[in-house]
Order: structure tokens, then C-alpha cells, then sequence
């Protein structure tokens, strides 16, 4: 990433939900021209800390900065259009032209006078599409981008998000998608984001190495943790006095451990 200032930045952001620990200090920066791919898996609140970065969800503790005269556009994952009579009426109902938002839903096929009433997902998709991509905003948040779309459309949208000149982070699960539009990859696993400088091709296998890599860290925590156990229960019976420098770095074991588990 670069070293400028971030476009928008996440950090230690904690939220409860469902007395459920859904964040436990996450820390997430989207900076100028990024190409981000949020993943994890379902159930871990990727769409919820979308939500956060476009400053549509309250979280409990932490900072959400926002880089002033940053616009964010947001593509939700089950977008509201009943308010608009028309499609075109909901394209512009934010900050976009409407010569771009009649460009763009003529690309996707969609007659600007086409009421919202009974439209089909894939026709609410390519709507919603039109809109978030005609408000031109320097951060675009995609969630489920390709939901309801054919083949067609989704390679059309591989291409407008590949020229896009703003940042981009996006959920999806497809895979062919997030390997070709997106350059880097944030783990949301456990309550925090782990992330990787790379294509979305190199998350499975780096992944995986940081699951053994903690496996073994554990490993090495409970044999010293059993180990300073040990000595504590001999050495304190056998001299009936305390080392108590040994014993805080038992504490300390044990609470290194406990945040270890808990991710």
C-alpha cells in the first residue's frame, strides 16, 4: 500500500452484536487507485464492516477516519429502490450526472423509464450498478457485485471496475472476479482483518500458512505454559516461597495464549 494518506481508515474498531464479538480490533486502510477483495467466511460480518467503512453502521469502540472531500458510494447487497418511480429516477438520486447514469443503464440494458416496481433481481442488480458506478466516488464499496447477473453483464462489469479510477474494495464469491479486478485481500477471520499485498490467487495457500504457523505458535505456548505450570506447583511447595517474577511470566503466558485462541 501506498504511504500516502489513507482515503478512508478502520482502526481497532470493536462491535458486539448478537452477544457475539463480531470485531475485536480491526484495523482496515483504503488508499487511492486500491483494488481490495474483503473475504471470509459467511457469517463474520464482511458485509456489516462494509457497512462501517461507508459510515452506514455505528460500531462500539474505535476510529473510522475519512479523508476530507472523500465521496464513498456503496453497492449493497440488496439495494431499496420502491422509494423511485423509475430507474433512472433512483440512478440519480445521490450525486450522479444523468447523462452517466443513462449510459450506464443503457450498457446494462435497462430502459431509463422502467418503473422499480417488479423488477427482477438481476434487474434491481443492474440498476443499483448504474447508479453506484454514475456517482463516480473515490471509494466504490461492492458487496455481492455479480448477484444475479449473466455471464455477459459480469464480464461487462470486469471491465468498468478494471478502468475504474477510484479505490475499490469488494465481497464476493466469485472467484474468477475477485481474481481479476482486485490486487490485494483482506482477511476478516475472527474478529480481526489480516491482509495480503497480493492477487486473490495467492490467498488459499498464504492463508493456510498462517493457520499452521499459529497452530504451532499455540504448540509452543502450551509446553512452556505446562512447563512454568509445573515448576510453579514443585517449586512453590518445595521452597514454600514464590518466585514471583516466574509467576507473572506464567500470567503472561496464559493471557498471550487466551488472545491467540480467541482470534
Amino acid at each position: 500500500m501506498s504511504a500516502q494518506t489513507p482515503l478512508i481508515r478502520l482502526s481497532d474498531i470493536f462491535l458486539r452484536h448478537s452477544d457475539k464479538d463480531l470485531f475485536k480490533g480491526v484495523t482496515l486502510s483504503v488508499f487511492a487507485k486500491d483494488r481490495i477483495c474483503l473475504v471470509g467466511r459467511n457469517g463474520t460480518g464482511k458485509s456489516t464492516l462494509l457497512r462501517i467503512l461507508g459510515g452506514e453502521t455505528d460500531f462500539d469502540k474505535g476510529e473510522r477516519f475519512v479523508q476530507p472531500g472523500t465521496r464513498v458510494g456503496m453497492l449493497p447487497q440488496e439495494p431499496d429502490l420502491s422509494p423511485f418511480a423509475t430507474v433512472l429516477d433512483y440512478a440519480i438520486s445521490k450525486d450522479a450526472e444523468e447523462h452517466r447514469a443513462k449510459m450506464f443503464l443503457d450498457s446494462l440494458g435497462l430502459a431509463h423509464d422502467k418503473a422499480t416496481t417488479g423488477l427482477s433481481g438481476g434487474e434491481q442488480r443492474r440498476a443499483a450498478l448504474a447508479k453506484a458506478l454514475a456517482e463516480q466516488p473515490d471509494v466504490l464499496l461492492l458487496d455481492e457485485p455479480t448477484n444475479h447477473l449473466d455471464v455477459d453483464t459480469i464480464e461487462w462489469l470486469e471491465s468498468e471496475v478494471r478502468r475504474y479510477d477510484g479505490a475499490i474494495l469488494t465481497i464476493s464469491h466469485d472467484r474468477r472476479f475477485l481474481e481479476t479486478v482486485t490486487e490485494q485481500v483482506a482477511w476478516l477471520d475472527r474478529g480481526q482483518v489480516w491482509h495480503l499485498n497480493k492477487n486473490y490467487r495467492e490467498f488459499d495457500a498464504w492463508a493456510e500458512k498462517l493457520l499452521e504457523d499459529e497452530a504451532r505458535d499455540l504448540a509452543k505456548l502450551n509446553k512452556l505454559i505446562a512447563e512454568e505450570t509445573q515448576w510453579s506447583r514443585e517449586g512453590i511447595s518445595a521452597r514454600r516461597t514464590r518466585n514471583m517474577g516466574r509467576m507473572r511470566r506464567l500470567d503472561s503466558l496464559r493471557q498471550e495464549r487466551r488472545n491467540l485462541v480467541a482470534r
